[in-house]
């Protein structure tokens, strides 16, 4: 009986075959997927690798099968024979697709990003998350939650602004422009005590520094037009949290200037000011 089935010519035998070998096929491919994403991390290099694996298996699972087939068994051996040749004649039709490819593999070698990173193009003006790597392919998450496919020979290519690259830790300017007859000191006060106090807030001062330094410096931008120009940071433990901290911030210091009647400024308050000097004029 299992002689027949391994060697059987029968119509028959030659299906059971067939059939078994892309139900092992499949059947080794998904089990492979299970235990590769049971066992490894979500990595850049693993992602790609496990997509280099499965595709070897299936290639594997197609060439065994064809080598059942009786018609094609002896095309079968000649073109294991000539895989050179045919490796040199697929490599200068589908240049693209390889340099993709070799592309997608130094991507992985390298890790310039992670899975999960947030990246910016600075060539294609495009910013999102990493969300997944293929043998073409790289997918990016952008910040609308669309997907952006961008080939992995222009990924290899491209500078790439990486906000997780060594340091997780993020910082975004809190500006705020204030009116010259503003309390100064008591908004440099508030601003610093709004942003050193919200919960998510990471001093990033050395122990030296918090010796000298204040907890969140209060900088003098400028003395413009319409007011006194201020900047303050605003660090986090990462990049995702980072927006809304800084629309907490902002929210908090605008009560708290609106209970100490301290003004910003805005063209809206320089054209009233000019119109109240006109009038006592």
């Amino acid at each position: 009986m299992l002689h027949d089935i391994l060697y059987g010519d029968g119509v028959l035998w030659v299906s059971i075959r067939v059939a078994a070998t892309l139900l092992v096929t499949v059947l080794t491919t998904r089990v492979f997927r299970v235990l590769w994403r049971k066992f490894s991390a979500n990595k850049i290099h693993q992602k790609f690798a496990k997509n280099v694996i499965s595709i070897f298996i299936w290639l594997l699972g197609i060439f065994v099968t064809i080598n059942w087939l009786p018609p094609f068994a002896d095309a079968a051996t000649a073109l294991l024979a000539g895989s050179g040749l045919i490796i040199l004649a697929v490599g200068l039709a589908a240049q693209e697709t390889l340099g993709n490819m070799f592309s997608g593999l130094f991507i992985s070698m390298f890790k310039p990003f992670e899975v999960g990173d947030r990246v910016i193009l600075t060539n294609s003006d495009i910013t999102g998350f990493i969300e997944d790597i293929s043998l073409r392919h790289t997918v990016i998450r952008t910040l609308t939650n669309s997907r952006i496919i961008v080939p992995n020979s222009i990924m290899n290519k491209e500078l790439i602004e990486n906000a997780n690259f060594c340091n997780l830790r993020a910082a975004n300017f809190i500006d705020i422009i204030i009116t010259y007859d503003s309390d100064f000191i008591k908004a440099c006060k508030i601003i610093e005590s709004v942003i050193g106090g919200h919960p998510h807030f990471i001093d990033n001062r050395t122990d030296e520094q918090k010796q000298t330094d204040a907890k969140v410096p209060v900088f003098v931008r400028s003395l413009g037009l319409h007011g006194i120009e201020l900047r303050a940071s605003m660090w986090t433990e990462t990049i995702a949290n980072n927006f809304a901290a800084c629309s907490d911030v902002r929210k908090d210091i605008l009560i708290e200037f609106a209970n100490e009647n301290i003004r910003f400024s805005s063209t809206k308050v320089l054209d009233v000011f000019l119109q109240e000097k006109h009038k006592k004029a």
